[in-house]
């Protein structure tokens, strides 16, 4: 073993403390966190001159999905999912066990989309914004890094002879 790999190794293992720590963090304050982010982007929208755009775009959006900023919502998703595949990518440190996590991640928020799309098309379907905002709940958490370490933990994909 190179004299570089435990500290290579080390570093990892702080890379990880810290995302966790991050996670940690904004889950306690989500709601300064969106705060800030709605704040943020009424400023940009505003300074773009976009402001009546954004407020149709929001006033289209059913309050069973969300009763924040669409853009402070999304945002805050994509924080915190890319927070949780780095600390996955590091956890679990293979481009094989990556690529199943994010197979796993683009089929979750790819059935959100249709949830929340069908339920959009269809006349403001309830079950379908209930069942897809569970999902998106279930998705911006730490339960999908809490459920595939150990499951991915010693996955080997099939070798092809």
């Amino acid at each position: 073993m190179p004299a570089s790999a435990p500290a290579s190794d080390s570093l990892r293992w702080v890379g990880v403390a810290m995302l966790v720590a991050a996670l940690f963090l904004l889950g306690q304050y989500d709601n300064p966190v969106f705060a800030a982010l709605t704040a943020g982007w009424h400023a940009l929208f505003t300074a773009l001159g976009l402001e009546t755009l954004a407020q149709r775009l929001q006033s289209g959006v059913s309050g069973q999905v969300t009763t924040r900023s669409l853009p402070a919502m999304l945002s805050y998703g994509l924080l915190y999912s890319g927070c949780c595949l780095l600390l996955l990518a590091l956890v679990l440190r293979t481009a094989a066990r990556m690529r199943m996590v994010i197979l796993l991640y683009a089929a979750v928020f790819g059935a959100c989309v249709l949830l929340l799309l069908g339920g959009k098309l269809a006349g403001d379907v309830t079950w379908s914004y209930r069942l897809g905002r569970r999902l998106i709940e279930f998705i911006v958490s730490p339960l999908p890094v809490v459920m595939l370490v150990p499951l991915l933990w010693r996955y080997q994909p099939p070798t092809h002879s």
